[in-house]
């Protein structure tokens, strides 16, 4: 095996937050876009990563690759958190976000783990900090990562850039991630192509896949 470049046969696709809170219209971020238009939440951009990830999962399922679900849920009381939540200001409705136990924690229905995928759950924005993701892949002698989902420019970016710091090889789906905006999406893509992550996209990384087969 070369020493350059990533390992599509040792690869696992990673899907990132893609939960009822972050892409569903009726999740939380869904609500925020109608409630605050001036946020500006493009909740079409967000929604537009499901059918590429739907294709990608099916793509590494069809070439017995793994497929690992990556889900941001906490406390009602933000207790077990491990990001910033204190710089936002307290809600004022009742509604629950990425909650433990509620519709908005879970992953999407178009994307629902297969029976024997790993969901990894994590506290804060990076898939690989105090969670069992690195283990999960290291047993199944994974050496690239292919990631997927939202937002790209905080919890992708944040996954990708601790993959890279646990010494996996990093694929960018760019046309499977999101941002709440698109011009920060693409910056996002540029920093990650020039250090981080081969950015490809859906179609790229499934010839990649083919080809390997």
């Amino acid at each position: 095996m070369s020493n350059m470049g990533p390992d599509i046969r040792r690869s696992a696709l990673i899907v990132v937050d893609m939960q009822n809170d972050f892409v569903h219209p009726d999740g939380d971020f869904g609500q925020r876009a109608r409630e605050n238009p001036e946020a500006g939440i493009d909740m079409a951009f967000l929604g537009s990563t499901i059918p590429p990830i739907k294709r990608l999962a099916e793509a590494f399922r069809e070439a017995g690759r793994p497929v690992v679900y990556i889900a941001h849920v906490l406390k009602p009381d933000y207790s077990d958190a491990a990001f910033p939540y204190w710089r936002k200001a307290p809600a004022a409705t009742n509604r629950t976000f990425i909650t433990e136990g509620t519709w908005g924690a879970e992953i999407i229905d178009e994307l629902a783990p297969e029976e024997g995928e790993h969901l990894v759950v994590k506290k804060g924005f990076g898939g690989f900090a105090n969670t069992r993701l690195d283990t999960i892949l290291r047993n199944q002698d994974i050496n690239t990562c292919v990631v997927t989902g939202v937002t790209t420019c905080v919890c992708v970016s944040t996954t990708v850039r601790g993959g890279v710091e646990h010494n996996y090889r990093m694929i960018l789906a760019s046309d499977a991630t999101a941002e709440v905006q698109k011009d920060a999406h693409a910056a996002e893509l540029k920093t990650m192509q020039r250090i981080f992550a081969d950015v490809k996209t859906t179609d790229e990384v499934i010839d990649m896949l083919n080809a390997a087969s």
